[in-house]
């Protein structure tokens, strides 16, 4: 028993690792921005060659924090959509219509808002689809739901399941899950807004280190020659790199204001 539950302990740690050993086509911005900074720690912290060896740690490093950026703005942008769907089917209902013809609807008029860049459409279609095939409509709601991965669909998946078996008013329930996202969304928004500059200002110190040495490499270059060509000056920049990398992460979690 206790094999067993170390063996899925260790599963789960692989499954978590997996998703960033896996390269997609959104990853090769990041990839070569990881790429650019390991050209530009070689040179800095080690002056050879070697220091492209740095790149197996760097890469995966600044994949796993671009990657980060990428879900959180595709998170808020999910909210966004979901949201206004929220209110077209909202309107719906209030129209006349059936929930279902409402779902189909309201993705029509989605598609006017977002006709290229969408992230919620394709998704929305497989749902109205569904439907249109007979499935039950807080069935199909509710793997919508989990698909996209939104605390609030969830929840309204559950409201429309449990209205659905007892009868209950969708249109209430939906204007107030659009109205909670609104709200969330402009907290979000203030936040974002509040810790602008505080952002700016990580950027700058993230670089800042990398442009001081630089400076000092091309006006004192003999003031840190000793550091390069022997074991202790590898180890002593090492050390800096592990830290200068540290920095960056925990500034990163500071500034990351979950809501």
């Amino acid at each position: 028993m206790g094999k067993d539950r170390k063996f899925n302990s260790h599963r789960q740690a692989a499954g978590k690792w997996s998703k960033y050993l896996k390269i997609e086509k959104k990853d090769i911005k990041g990839i070569c921005q990881g790429i650019g900074i390991t050209v530009a720690v070689a040179i800095l912290f080690y002056k050879s060659v070697f220091g492209l060896l740095t790149g197996i740690v760097i890469i995966p490093f600044w994949l796993r924090l671009y990657r980060e950026e990428l879900i959180k703005n595709r998170a808020i942008k999910m909210s966004q959509e979901f949201k206004e769907y929220m209110v077209l089917i909202s309107g719906g209902l209030q129209a006349g219509y059936a929930l279902e013809r409402a779902m189909l609807q309201g993705e029509k008029e989605l598609k006017k808002l977002y006709e290229i860049d969408s992230i919620l459409l394709p998704y929305v279609h497989v749902m109205n689809q569904k439907i249109s095939m007979n499935a039950q409509v807080e069935k199909a709601f509710e793997e919508f739901a989990y698909t996209i991965d939104l605390d609030e669909a969830k929840s309204l998946a559950e409201i429309i399941s449990f209205a659905k078996r007892s009868g209950g008013d969708y249109g209430k329930h939906i204007k107030n899950t659009a109205a909670k996202i609104e709200e969330r969304l402009s907290v979000i928004q203030e936040i974002d807004t509040i810790t602008t500059a505080k952002r700016l200002e990580l950027k700058v110190m993230c670089v800042m280190p990398m442009g001081i040495l630089s400076y000092i490499a091309i006006t004192s270059g003999e003031f840190i020659a000793p550091l390069y060509g022997n074991m202790l000056g590898v180890l002593l920049m090492s050390v800096c790199l592990v830290l200068y990398g540290l920095i960056v992460m925990v500034g990163g979690k500071i500034i990351d204001i979950k809501v």
